[in-house]
């Protein structure tokens, strides 16, 4: 039994002013009048139905995750009271799904990545689904690096078994000059940030490597169907440690292996990531709404409803909403994020 867990309650800083604390990148428009969001059910809905699909996000967005997808129930809709990053996020859904399903394979996935090649992507997580049923184990997709990328993490391949490899490592967000000898060495992927594996693998692992997240779920398990339930979740929430799954488990635990995928994949992480997806003019400009150019080359531009106007400017992102502006460079692109957090700015 496969059950596939969207991870939706994520606020997408990095997309900022685009992406708000009210409306956040995986359920904002950037492709063909849909969001990251829709595409990735679509996605799935290719070898799951409807009723396998559950996405956890926050309450504030169950109203927008069941307008952008109105073939979900509300009983596919598990719900944070806060967010406390991806280690609890995962965690309650695997408590939830364990306890309606007694202990189904859970694809654990991004709410907001683009993904194209549909077929190879069904794939990988099917093969992915099948070793996870074998042993108490998770599986990852490594995407083949299609360029020296700085933005994401990546993952070392080890020991070849059959079609996939024992991950001999995970490593940080690397510089330039360790980015490009990833690019060049085969043993080198991108870290998806994509896991498969049972639902009682998951709470095992947590309870190993994040004994006090372990406590608080299990007292989430005991309260469900019981009048306290939304009470003692929101309590148990508010004492749960903030941690990746990443970190928290995930590059904790040796029982974990890696399926290398070739198929297009970005997690659109920062403006400039819109220049792999998009077409640019001839003078390297990608340009999203009303706009003016003169002289002005290799800009990332994107406006919600202003116009733009540019003379003379290279290598630069601009974007406009009627609540903000954001212009800076292209290189510093990924900073979005540094830059509200360390000034407390409000997303909405």
């Amino acid at each position: 039994m496969i059950k596939a867990v969207v991870l939706a309650g994520g606020q997408g800083k990095r997309l900022w002013p685009k992406s708000t604390s009210d409306l956040p990148k995986q359920f904002i428009t950037l492709f063909h009048g849909k969001s990251l969001f829709q595409y990735t059910i679509e996605r799935l809905l290719t070898f799951l139905k409807i009723e396998d699909i559950y996405v956890v996000t926050l309450e504030k967005y169950r109203e927008i995750v069941k307008d952008q997808v109105s073939i979900i129930s509300d009983g596919n809709i598990i719900v944070e009271p806060c967010g406390r990053d991806t280690a609890a996020c995962i965690g309650l859904s695997a408590v939830y799904l364990k306890h309606k399903y007694v202990d189904p394979i859970l694809i654990t996935i991004p709410a907001d990545q683009y993904v194209l090649q549909s077929e190879k992507y069904r794939d990988a997580l099917n093969e992915a689904a099948n070793q996870a049923s074998q042993e108490d184990c998770v599986v990852t997709l490594g995407i083949k690096p299609h360029r020296p990328e700085t933005g994401y993490g990546y993952i070392k391949r080890g020991e070849k078994l059959g079609s996939f490899y024992k991950v001999e490592q995970f490593i940080e967000k690397p510089p330039l000059n360790l980015a490009k000898e990833y690019f060049n060495t085969p043993a080198y992927f991108w870290n998806s940030g994509i896991f498969v594996w049972r639902a009682s693998t998951v709470l095992q692992m947590i309870e190993q490597y994040m004994p006090l997240l372990s406590h608080g779920l299990k007292r989430i398990e005991k309260s469900f169907n019981t009048p306290e339930e939304k009470e003692i979740i929101e309590r148990e929430y508010n004492i749960i440690e903030k941690k990746s799954i990443d970190y928290g488990v995930i590059e904790q635990t040796d029982h974990i292996y890696v399926i290398p995928v070739d198929f297009i994949w970005d997690d659109l992480g920062s403006w400039d990531a819109l220049e792999r997806i998009f077409s640019s003019d001839e003078k390297g400009n990608v340009i999203e709404g009303e706009s003016l150019l003169m002289d002005t080359t290799n800009c990332v531009i994107h406006s919600s409803g202003q116009f733009i106007a540019t003379i003379g400017i290279k290598d630069l992102v601009i974007v406009a909403t009627e609540k903000a502006i954001l212009v800076c460079p292209k290189n510093r692109a990924q900073e979005v994020k540094l830059l509200l957090e360390q000034n407390d700015l409000e997303l909405g």
